[in-house]
């Protein structure tokens, strides 16, 4: 059977989504029910207190004065007034209210529930990991379906005491396992700073999709503490949204590393997936340009209209086709394709670059095509091919030389290739060619070690890749 005391009944009074009838109940059942009567007066406190944090209560009248609940229609008016001024204020006067010195006074210090934190759960409905040690159990994750919080109310009593005790973040966790991010955010904002701090707030960063805010917290946070287990896991999911997989799949491993139950195997997994997927993606792209390529270079006639139907694919193939065609008429045949894609990305830069390639000394520039067809078929011969980047490096066809270091990754492991790689890019209208050389730059950093600067890098280049449009392989900066 249905009673007063059940179903939230008191929350919904507060709220005025009562109906008329069940409203009129209510106030009947508030002059015989200790137990509402107390929480009523409760949250009365709570709202008043709210409003007054910030300055904008407009009622002469302190906490301890409330009316009692007995009073029935006259309380109700007091709760809509605290109501109202605590909604047409701001979202988080509740945090403040809680945080107010003096909202409730404990005789001594008691356990705080389970249910504060959800103890009760049996899986996670956020894949973020939360700092405070309440909030970080390990369970299956199953993502919130329909709606972004939890239909659990919080206990507010313990969360009273949890501000007594200045313990923001545990409040900040009880609201974000509900995935009321607003409240947490406020309520962390009254932590002292830390790595744990900043995980969290970069925890809500996460859940609201601003990633480049939440792995610079991220990066504060593993400044202070290098193995903050939390924030490494976070920081791989920032990365695997930004479809970093490699360095989202390399931060998995590191917390792997640290044997914690449960989340050290779910880590591991999770970066074993991520670099199947990486390794199919590879595959498949590869296979895709290399179809194109040979399409382009096999000396039969190709279909533009068909070529650019995958413009990024064809993008990658043309400028593999330049590099390896042994005459100018060869060269020369591509401009219709180059002509398609800037009409794509706007501008001429791929038609500036076929018509700069037809003018130079084939009998000089053939060879050494030939020799980059060779390391595009052969995958093995990019082991050994010292013989031809030297001859590249010597020749002054440096946008073959520019493929070769990408090709072979060279430029990650010597300062005067990577020279040689930037200058070219530099020389180059092609933001394509720019982010390249951006990417070798990074792989640089982070054989150096430098991973945050390096990961950070990685980001802004993705964002830029992904403001050119649908032109360029923006999984190639993987």
């Amino acid at each position: 059977m249905t009673t007063p005391c059940t179903n939230n009944r008191l929350h919904l009074f507060i709220d005025g989504e009562l109906s008329a009838p069940d409203a009129d109940a209510f106030r009947q059942h508030l002059t015989r029910c200790a137990e509402c009567e107390a929480g009523l007066r409760d949250l009365l406190q709570l709202e008043f207190l709210a409003a007054r944090a910030l300055g904008t209560a407009d009622v002469a009248v302190e906490p301890e004065d409330l009316p009692a609940p007995v009073m029935g229609a006259k309380v109700v008016s007091l709760a809509d007034r605290f109501r109202k001024v605590a909604r047409t204020v701001v979202p988080v006067a509740l945090a403040a209210g809680l945080a107010a010195v003096g909202v409730f006074r404990f005789q001594a210090p008691s356990e705080v529930p389970g249910e504060v934190w959800l103890a009760s759960a049996d899986t996670r409905t956020f894949e973020a990991r939360l700092s405070h040690p309440k909030a970080d159990r390990f369970l299956p994750y199953s993502p919130m379906r329909g709606t972004s919080h939890t239909t659990e109310l919080l206990p507010l009593r313990p969360l009273a005491e949890l501000a007594e005790r200045h313990d923001f973040r545990g409040i900040a966790a009880a609201y974000a396992l509900r995935g009321d991010w607003q409240q947490a955010e406020a309520f962390l904002g009254q932590e002292p700073e830390s790595a744990d701090k900043a995980n969290d707030l970069a925890v809500v960063a996460l859940s609201r999709q601003r990633y480049e805010e939440a792995l610079g917290l991220l990066t504060s946070a593993l400044r202070q503490n290098p193995n903050h287990s939390q924030a490494l896991w976070n920081r791989a999911l920032v990365l695997r949204e930004r479809d970093l997989l490699d360095r989202a799949a390399a931060s998995f491993d590191t917390v792997a590393s640290l044997g914690e139950e449960g989340w050290s195997g779910e880590a591991r997994r999770m970066a074993a997936e991520l670099r199947t997927q990486l390794a199919e993606e590879r595959v498949r792209w590869r296979r895709q340009v290399s179809d194109a390529w040979l399409t382009l270079t096999d000396g039969a006639a190709f279909d533009v209209k068909q070529l650019v139907q995958r413009p990024v694919v064809a993008r990658a193939a043309l400028y593999e086709a330049v590099r390896t065609l042994p005459s100018k008429e060869r060269v020369e045949a591509l401009l219709p394709l180059a002509r398609e894609l800037d009409a794509l990305g706007g501008g001429s830069v791929l038609q500036d670059y076929v018509r700069q390639v037809a003018t130079r000394d084939f009998a000089a520039r053939a060879p050494l095509a030939q020799g980059y067809a060779g390391l595009l078929r052969d995958s093995d011969s990019k082991k050994d091919a010292t013989a031809l980047l030297d001859s590249l490096r010597r020749s002054g066809e440096r946008d073959i030389y520019f493929g070769a270091l990408v090709q072979t990754g060279l430029a990650a492991m010597d300062g005067a290739a990577m020279s040689a790689l930037r200058g070219f890019a530099e020389g180059t209208p092609d933001p394509w060619l720019h982010l390249l050389a951006e990417r070798e730059g990074i792989r640089r950093e982070l054989a150096a070690g430098r991973t945050a600067d390096a990961e950070k890098q990685l980001m802004d280049a993705m964002l830029t890749c992904n403001g050119l449009g649908n032109i360029v392989p923006c999984m190639e900066l993987n």
